[in-house]
C-alpha cells in the first residue's frame, strides 16, 4: 500500500510535467510574435504542429504500452518534452520554434494517454479527479512563470526554468520505476482483438469521443487566446494579459480539487452537469462590457471552475460504462480525436479572430459549450444512464 501512495506522488508529479509547458506559450505570445516578428494568428499555426505529434504519439499509445511499458513511456516523454523547451529557448526565428514543437508534442501526447489509461484500471475515481488536478497546478505555474519573465522582458528564461524541471520530474519518474505494477500481456494483447468499426458500434462510444474533441477545444480556446482576448479588447499590460490565462488554470486546478472531494458525494455525470452549467454563465458573463478587472478576473474565475471537472469524470466514466478489453482502444481515440480539438479547431479559431476579431471570443465559447451540452445529453441516452449514476 505504501509503495502504491508513493507511486501515486508520481504519477502526479508527471501530471504537472504534462501541464507545464500547455499554456507557456499562449500566455507569452503578445511579447513573443513581437520578438520573432510574427502576426497573432500565427500562433494557431505552432498549435497545429504540436497537435500532428501529439496525435500521431496518442493514435499510436496502445502499441507503444505494450513495447515500453507505461513507466518508461512517461520518463522518455518527459524527458524529450524538456530538452525541447530548453531549446526552444534559445531559437531566433519562428520556424525554429515550429520545428522543437514536433518532440513537444509527441512527449504530452504519449504522457497523456498512457497515464489515463493506467490511473483507470489501478486507482479508483476520486484519484482520476486529483491526476487532473495536478495537470492544473503545471497549466497554472506555466503562465505565472511566463508572467514574471514577461516583468523582466523575457520570455526566454520561461522556458529555460520549465525546461529544467521537466527534466528534474523525468529523473523522479526513472528512479520510481521498481514501483509501478507490472502490465501483464494478457491485458495488453486483448487490444487488438476489436476492429475500429466494433468500438465505434459500443454505445456511448462516438458521443464520448465527439465530447473530447469539442471539450478540449473549449479549453484550449481559454488557456490560448484568453491573453490575447484582454491584451487586445481591453488594453491591459504583457503581464496582466498572462496572469489572466494564470487565474483561469488557478481555478481550473481548484476546480478539479474540489472534484477529487466531491466525488465521494456526487456522481460523475453531476459533476459534468454542474461543470457545464458554471462555463456558460462564466462565458455569458464574459460579454458584460464593464470597466473594473476584477469582474473579469471573477468571470474567468468561474469560467476555470466550470471547465475543471469534464475530462476526468468523463475519463472516469470510461470504466464505468465499456469492458476493459476496449478500454485503451476508446481512450486512445477519445485522446487523439480530442486533440483535434487543440490541434486544429483553436488554431482555426485563431484564424478567424485574426480576420474577425477577437472580440468575438465569448461567443465563439458560447457556442461550442451548447455543442458540447447537446453531446453529454445524447450520451446520457445512448448508455441509459441518469446524472444520479
Amino acid at each position: 500500500m505504501r509503495k502504491k501512495a508513493i507511486l501515486l506522488i508520481v504519477i502526479y508529479l508527471a501530471f504537472i510535467a504534462l501541464g507545464l509547458p500547455d499554456a507557456l506559450l499562449g500566455s507569452g505570445w503578445n511579447m513573443v510574435r513581437n520578438d520573432l516578428n510574427v502576426n497573432l494568428s500565427t500562433l494557431g499555426l505552432m498549435t497545429v504542429f504540436v497537435y500532428v505529434a501529439t496525435t500521431l504519439t496518442t493514435f499510436n499509445a496502445p502499441r507503444l504500452i505494450r513495447v515500453l511499458q507505461t513507466k518508461r513511456m512517461t520518463f522518455i516523454s518527459i524527458l524529450l518534452t524538456g530538452l525541447s523547451l530548453l531549446i526552444m529557448s534559445q531559437v531566433s526565428s519562428f520556424y525554429q520554434l515550429l520545428f522543437f514543437a514536433l518532440p513537444l508534442g509527441m512527449g504530452a501526447g504519449a504522457i497523456d494517454v498512457s497515464l489515463n489509461h493506467y490511473l483507470a484500471v489501478h486507482y479508483e475515481a476520486k484519484h482520476m479527479n486529483y491526476l487532473h488536478s495536478f495537470y492544473g497546478v503545471g497549466v497554472t505555474l506555466g503562465p505565472t512563470i511566463m508572467a514574471y519573465a514577461l516583468k523582466e522582458s523575457s520570455w526566454r528564461v520561461a522556458y529555460v526554468v520549465v525546461g529544467l524541471i521537466l527534466v528534474l520530474i523525468s529523473l523522479f519518474v526513472w528512479v520510481s520505476f521498481p514501483l509501478w505494477f507490472k502490465e501483464e500481456s494478457e491485458s495488453k494483447t486483448v487490444i487488438k482483438s476489436y476492429k475500429l468499426k466494433e468500438i465505434l458500434h459500443t454505445k456511448g462510444a462516438i458521443e464520448s469521443i465527439f465530447i473530447f474533441l469539442f471539450y478540449v477545444h473549449i479549453e484550449s480556446l481559454a488557456g490560448v487566446w484568453i491573453a490575447s482576448y484582454f491584451f487586445i479588447e481591453k488594453g491591459v499590460s504583457y503581464s496582466l494579459a498572462a496572469i489572466f490565462t494564470t487565474a483561469y488554470y488557478l481555478s481550473f486546478t481548484v476546480g478539479r480539487l474540489s472534484g477529487g472531494f466531491l466525488s465521494h458525494k456526487l456522481s460523475s455525470k453531476g459533476l459534468i452537469a454542474i461543470g457545464l452549467t458554471l462555463m456558460s454563465l462564466g462565458a455569458l458573463l464574459m460579454l458584460v462590457d464593464v470597466d473594473l478587472m476584477g469582474y473579469y478576473f471573477f468571470v474567468v474565475v468561474l469560467f476555470g471552475l466550470g471547465c475543471a471537472p469534464v475530462f476526468p469524470n468523463m475519463m472516469f466514466i470510461n470504466s464505468l460504462h465499456f469492458e476493459e478489453a476496449k478500454l485503451s482502444k476508446i481512450i486512445s481515440l477519445q485522446m487523439g480525436v480530442g486533440y483535434i480539438g487543440f490541434g486544429l479547431l483553436t488554431p482555426l479559431a485563431g484564424f478567424l479572430f485574426e480576420k474577425i476579431g477577437i472580440v468575438y471570443y465569448p461567443l465563439f465559447l458560447i457556442l461550442v459549450i451548447i455543442v458540447i451540452i447537446y453531446l453529454f445529453q445524447r450520451f446520457l441516452r445512448k448508455t441509459k444512464t441518469s446524472l444520479e449514476y
